[in-house]
């Protein structure tokens, strides 16, 4: 695992020197004053700066473990932190990623307290290591932020204030993105996703859909954070009769499905005889501040638990505490929930004997290299919407060899205010997918069809996943919404099947060795479709011919489309195919139909083409539906 300090301080090195000197450490690159705390300069408060030993005769870092209730957000505005940190609870491994060696860093007998820590955050593809004091915010001798409800527990305090110096100061942890603490946190995949969108979605049963997707992902190992939006200000931490808060955010700790019992013995004998069981979904929250729950179905003390079994109720650990943790129905959390933030950790071990994923991760810029916008250098062309420079992104090609593959695409842009007090907002951006011509090997120049876009934010990052995507090869442009925009970014693709990508960086092939002319030319085919007589019931395809080269298409029955587009670049002016139809047959080998010849002039136009099929004996057997394309630019294409 990559690591890198920040700030280049060495924790082991600093705290040996405190050993050595016996003075406990104090971080002089955060240091405990006002200018930890506020944006502006010499901002006053009586805020007092305590270490754990001050507050607690007996401080731990753990207490029993980690739990939800081991974070309970303070007076800042940082739920979306607070959350994120209660559903890290639930992934011991990450947690021990956040928090290296936290046994050493325990105050023990065995060794020395120095009054120094360390946490590790995700970063742009690599984990960065915050070394802080244990000096923190107090007000009336009470912790004024983070803390945990065991007094003498100080690991969520203590994270939080490597987390406020991460971003600069504790201020700017007020209002963040719920994906960018998942990912923070995690450095997995965050997604984004709207209910409301969701489930006015073209899949069947959205809301079941919606309620699998969760419980698989968080069966995973998934960080999962729900929010319900504010539209207002005023709205903010506005509390609805439900109990719910708007314009906050909750940690999700559970997904599950319980049976239901009717309360009439002899009904539930026969209900289980006719195998009539009900089936209830349940999710659980966590509310960041330690209170204020759900006070509808299911709730603590409600009657609906009444239906569940004393062993369900055993296993699902339910308690009637005030604790903010809290059961709802599913069809209660959609009908409030507008948000999900999830953070997805895929599977990438090569020993693992769990579902594995292929990762692939690529390191690029937006930028016109000081080239005008859309000339060849220039790689920052904005979104679709500009479509003169739109092809000028960035490019990544990829061949899709298996029908219905999965892929998941992120993109994530790189937070050029590390540490710093200043926060620029991010650039807008997004994912386009293209499908190219089966043959194409150079970058496109001119945007093709459209077969995916992502949404367009302006947040860190943005996902996209594709179900089912069909043969063929393919082109994936990250770009930003506006054309000159520059910045840096990370592109990370995930698959459960090989799927290798490749970045287009040439706009053309590079002219011939020992004197021959160079391509200057460029045409494209596009077989369509085939009517061929007395043919029917058959499955049949193309073979291309061209220069010794020959292109197939897949099979389809008689008179379906085929769509297949090739790409070529040429040096002559007319350029000569045969196109051949072929029909497959499953005993012997396949037959030849028919075929047409094909020349293809360079004149810098594009039109459909009928073309006369004959059979090998010469006899008119149907006709070849084709488009073609043709130009004297080899980068027009």
């Amino acid at each position: 695992m990559r690591v890198r300090r920040f700030g280049d301080q060495d924790y082991d090195k600093l705290k040996k020197n405190c050993a050595k000197s016996g003075h406990l450490f104090v971080d002089t690159l955060f240091s405990p004053t006002n200018a930890s705390l506020f944006l502006e300069q010499g901002r006053s408060s009586d805020i007092v700066w305590k270490r754990p030993a001050e507050l607690h005769e007996n401080p731990h870092l753990f207490v029993e473990g980690a739990s939800p209730n081991d974070v309970t957000q303070g007076t800042l505005g940082n739920c979306w932190f607070v959350s994120a940190c209660s559903a890290l609870t639930h992934n011991s491994s990450l947690l021990d990623k956040v928090i290296p060696d936290a046994e050493k860093q325990e105050w023990s007998t065995k060794s020395i307290y120095a009054g120094i820590f360390r946490f590790r955050f995700w970063r742009f593809g690599e984990w960065v290591e915050l070394v802080v004091d244990d000096l923190l915010p107090t007000r009336n001798g009470k912790l004024l932020f983070a803390r945990s409800k065991t007094e003498n527990e100080f690991w969520s305090a203590l994270l939080e204030k490597a987390f406020a110096k991460l971003y600069g100061c504790y201020e700017n942890l007020v209002g963040g993105h719920l994906s960018d603490a998942l990912q923070d946190v995690s450095g997995g995949v965050a997604e984004t996703i709207s209910v409301g969108k969701f489930l006015k979605s073209d899949y069947n049963d959205s809301s079941c859909n919606l309620f699998n997707n969760l419980r698989t992902a968080f069966d995973s190992q998934a960080l999962i954070v729900a929010a319900i939006a504010a539209r207002t200000k005023e709205e903010i931490e506005q509390t609805l009769d439900c109990g719910l808060v708007k314009g906050h955010a909750y940690a999700v700790t559970a997904v599950k499905i319980v049976e239901l019992e009717s309360s009439n013995r002899i009904a539930t004998i026969s209900s289980h005889i006719l195998g009539n069981s009900r089936k209830q979904k349940l999710i659980r929250l966590q509310n960041p501040w330690g209170e204020k729950e759900w006070n509808g179905p299911y709730s603590d003390n409600s009657r609906e638990w009444d239906f569940v079994s004393d062993k369900q109720k055993k296993d699902l650990g339910i308690t009637v505490d005030e604790d903010g943790e809290f059961w709802m129905p599913w069809e209660s959390f959609v009908q409030y929930f507008t948000d999900i933030s999830m953070c997805q950790l895929f599977n990438t071990s090569v020993f693992s004997l769990s579902k594995r994923y292929n990762e692939q991760i690529f390191f690029g810029e937006w930028s016109n290299h000081g080239a005008k916008s859309g000339a060849p250098k220039d790689r920052a062309g904005g979104c679709y919407n500009f479509a003169a420079t739109f092809c000028s992104n960035p490019q990544y090609i990829f061949d899709v060899d298996t029908p219905n593959t999965d892929i998941m695409f992120a993109l994530t842009q790189k937070d050029m205010n590390e540490g710093q007090k200043r926060r620029d907002p991010y650039i807008t951006i997004g994912l386009h997918l293209m499908k190219v011509e089966a043959n194409r090997k150079h970058r496109v120049h001119q945007p093709m069809q459209q077969i995916a876009l992502s949404n367009y934010a302006t947040a860190r990052s943005v996902f996209m996943h594709l179900r089912s995507l069909d043969v063929g090869r393919y082109v994936l442009l990250p770009t930003t919404f506006a054309p000159k925009e520059q910045t840096t970014y990370m592109l990370r693709i995930y698959t459960p099947q090989k799927v290798k990508l490749f970045e287009l960086t040439k706009h053309a092939p590079n002219a011939p060795l020992f004197g021959c002319a160079s391509p200057t030319n460029i045409c494209r085919v596009i077989i369509e479709r085939a009517a061929i007589d007395a043919v029917t019931n058959e499955q049949i395809y193309c073979i291309l011919h061209s220069e010794g080269k020959k292109f197939r298409t897949t099979s389809v029955p008689v008179g379906a489309q085929w769509d297949a587009q090739y790409l070529f670049h040429k040096s002559s002016k007319r350029i000569p195919f045969r196109v051949e139809i072929w029909k497959n047959t499953k005993l012997a080998r396949d037959e030849l139909l028919c075929a047409a010849e094909l020349t293809v002039l360079i004149d810098n136009d594009k039109r459909p083409l009928e073309l006369t099929l004959l059979s090998p004996q010469g006899v008119r057997s149907g006709v070849l539906y084709v488009n073609v394309a043709a130009y004297d630019d080899s980068m027009y294409l």
